[in-house]
């Protein structure tokens, strides 16, 4: 009797975790498509440049032209068919929920980021934290002003432990692909901190920093 009881539950156990894997499934679906999304793209174009004329607003022209020419690109949403992809596109001017209302006016960093150089940044800016299993795609959607890596992130105990540490490639790639996002967003990438490893030293970085002030001058229109 306990046996057949052990089973029943069990079963549904099983079919609760099967109903769930296919909500993560369409939800994963659904990121996708909206991640590709023209609309969305837009919005955060118009949005940044909106909170920021001054940097931003001269490259709007480019940057809307070049979406301009990839806006008949396919694009798919990785594990749907064309049946179920879903066209985000088609919902009446989306745009409109994607300008801020409310800017932040100060400068607003992502960052890869150890707690110290969190905390202390934190007091001068808006920080976004990116982490490993989602820093591509916190950095593509975010509207930041730079991205900040800090020597010291790879301190054992945080979520970039090991970091620069000859051997760790999970990390190292990681990086990489957010020096790629930020690259193609022409976002300055800054190096944070004294003494850095040797790994990180030797990439290329448009800036180094160690003190808030040294941010705010990276940012300041050319004179």
């Amino acid at each position: 009797m306990n046996n057949a009881k052990a089973n029943r539950q069990v079963a549904r156990l099983r079919a609760t975790l099967r109903e769930r894997e296919s909500r993560v499934e369409e939800l994963e679906r659904r990121l996708a498509a909206l991640e590709t999304s023209t609309t969305l793209q837009f919005g955060r174009l118009v949005a940044g440049a909106a909170r920021n004329p001054r940097r931003r607003g001269v490259r709007l022209p480019k940057e809307l032209y070049r979406l301009w020419r990839k806006r008949n690109v396919p694009t798919s949403a990785s594990g749907s068919s064309d049946g179920e992809r879903i066209q985000l596109d088609r919902i009446d001017r989306p745009e409109d929920r994607l300008l801020v209302s409310a800017p932040y006016e100060g400068i607003v960093i992502a960052g890869v980021l150890g707690r110290r150089a969190a905390a202390t940044l934190a007091e001068h800016a808006k920080v976004i934290s990116l982490y490993p299993h989602d820093a591509t795609v916190v950095l593509d959607g975010a509207d930041v002003d730079m991205v900040v890596v800090d020597a010291a992130a790879g301190e054992p105990g945080g979520p970039w432990a090991y970091l620069g540490v000859p051997g760790m490639y999970d990390r190292d790639r990681v990086l990489s692909d957010v020096r790629e996002v930020a690259a193609a967003r022409s976002l300055p990438l800054v190096l944070w901190g004294e003494a850095p490893p040797a790994t990180l030293a030797t990439l290329h970085w448009d800036a180094t920093a160690t003190t808030p002030g040294r941010l705010a001058e990276l940012l300041a229109p050319a004179r």
